[in-house]
C-alpha cells in the first residue's frame, strides 16, 4: 500500500469542514499495529495521546507512520500549546493536534500558530519526513499546503473554557472544538455523569458557539445508541478508545463462556 502524499490529501479536514460525521479512536493502551487495525476497519482518524499515557516519541513516530499507511489520519493529543512540542508532532507525521485544557482565547490562538509555519504561525521548519528528508519535496512547496491542511482541535472541558467559548470559537485557525465530557463532568461537581443536566447544558452552549462560527463540534463516545441524540443536536466527531474497545471485546468474551 503507497503512502498517500501528505500535502495534498484533505479528504479527512474536507470531511470534517463540511459537517459530515467522522469516526475515530483515542490511542492510549496499542501502539502501531493498533491503528492500522483502526485504518482497516475504516475509522477516519485516530488521536494518538500523551495527556493519559506514557508514549513517548519513538512511539508516537511509529504510529504516524502506521497511520498514513492505513489511511487514517493521524492526530497527536497534547496538553500543552508549546510551540516546540507541536512542530515535533507535526514533522514525525501527525496532520493535526488536539489540544487539552485549553481555557481562553489566547491559549487557542496560541495553539492553532503553533501548527501553521509564518506568516500564518510560528510552526519550526525543518526537511524532515513531511518534505521527503528534503530529497522528494521541496520546503518551499510544502509550506502552503502544511498550513492548509493541518487540523487544530482545541479541547473544551472546564467551566472556564465553556464561559470563553464564544471567543474560543472565534480564533483564526481553529478547526474542531471537543468537549472533554467527563474533565467537564469533575469540574462541574457531577464527576462522570455525563448525561446531568448541567454537562448537558454546558454541552450545548458549545455547540451553540461552534454552530455560530461554522465549526465543527466533536466528543468521546464509546456508547453507540446515544450518537443519535448527538448528532440531532450538531456533533460530527465522534472518538472512542482503543482501551474501552479492547476492555468491552474481553469482557463481551468471557461473558459468552460463563453467562
Amino acid at each position: 500500500m503507497p503512502f498517500p502524499d501528505i500535502r495534498k490529501d484533505n479528504r479527512f479536514k474536507d470531511q470534517l469542514s463540511a459537517g459530515q460525521d467522522v469516526l475515530g479512536a483515542f490511542i492510549m493502551v496499542g501502539g502501531p499495529e493498533v491503528v492500522e487495525i483502526c485504518g482497516a476497519v475504516g475509522l477516519d482518524f485516530v488521536i494518538l495521546d500523551t495527556e493519559h499515557t506514557s508514549t513517548g516519541w519513538e512511539k508516537l513516530s511509529s504510529m504516524c507512520l502506521s497511520a498514513l499507511y492505513s489511511g487514517v489520519f493521524p492526530l497527536v493529543r497534547l496538553g500543552s500549546t508549546s510551540r516546540d512540542l507541536v512542530t515535533r508532532a507535526l514533522d514525525i507525521g501527525a496532520r493535526g493536534v488536539m489540544f487539552a485544557q485549553v481555557q481562553t482565547a489566547d491559549q487557542a490562538l496560541e495553539a492553532a500558530r503553533a501548527c501553521r509555519y509564518p506568516p500564518l504561525g510560528t510552526r519550526g521548519a525543518v526537511s524532515g519526513r513531511n518534505v521527503g528528508w528534503g530529497i522528494t519535496i521541496g520546503l518551499a512547496d510544502y509550506i502552503e499546503d502544511a498550513n492548509r491542511g493541518v487540523v487544530c482541535v482545541i479541547q473544551i472541558e472546564t467551566r472556564e473554557s465553556v464561559s470563553n467559548v464564544e471567543s474560543i470559537a472565534a480564533v483564526p485557525g481553529v478547526d474542531c472544538l471537543f468537549i472533554g465530557l467527563s474533565d467537564l463532568s469533575v469540574d462541574l461537581g457531577v464527576p462522570g455523569q455525563v448525561r446531568h443536566p448541567d454537562v448537558e447544558a454546558a454541552l450545548d452552549n458549545v455547540i451553540a458557539a461552534a454552530k455560530a462560527k461554522g465549526i465543527p463540534v466533536g466528543i468521546p463516545l464509546a456508547d453507540t445508541s446515544l450518537a443519535a441524540d448527538y448528532r440531532r443536536r450538531g456533533v460530527s466527531f465522534f472518538a472512542t478508545t482503543d482501551r474501552g474497545a479492547l476492555a468491552s471485546g474481553m469482557t463481551a468474551y468471557v461473558k459468552g463462556f460463563t453467562s
